[in-house]
C-alpha cells in the first residue's frame, strides 16, 4: 500500500520535513521549482542512512515499486 501525504505551503521547509518525519513516512519526495523544470524529484530518506538523491520522473516509479 502506498500512502501519500502532500503539503503545498504553510510553514518553512524545516517544519515540513519534521512533519514528514513525525508521520512515520519512509521517504519524502521534494518537488520544488527547479525539480519541476527539470522533470525530476528529490528523494529524502527519513528512516535509512542514505543520502538525498534526485531522480528523473521515469525512475521514480521504480523507486516506489521497490518500497
Amino acid at each position: 500500500t502506498l500512502r501519500i501525504m502532500k503539503h503545498c505551503g504553510g510553514g518553512n521547509f524545516k517544519k515540513q520535513m519534521k512533519k514528514a518525519d513525525r508521520s512515520g513516512a519512509r521517504i519524502a519526495l521534494i518537488l520544488g521549482q527547479d525539480e519541476i523544470e527539470n522533470q525530476q524529484v528529490s528523494v529524502k530518506y527519513l528512516r535509512e542512512d542514505k543520502p538525498q538523491t534526485t531522480l528523473g520522473y521515469e525512475k521514480l516509479s521504480e523507486l516506489l515499486n521497490g518500497l
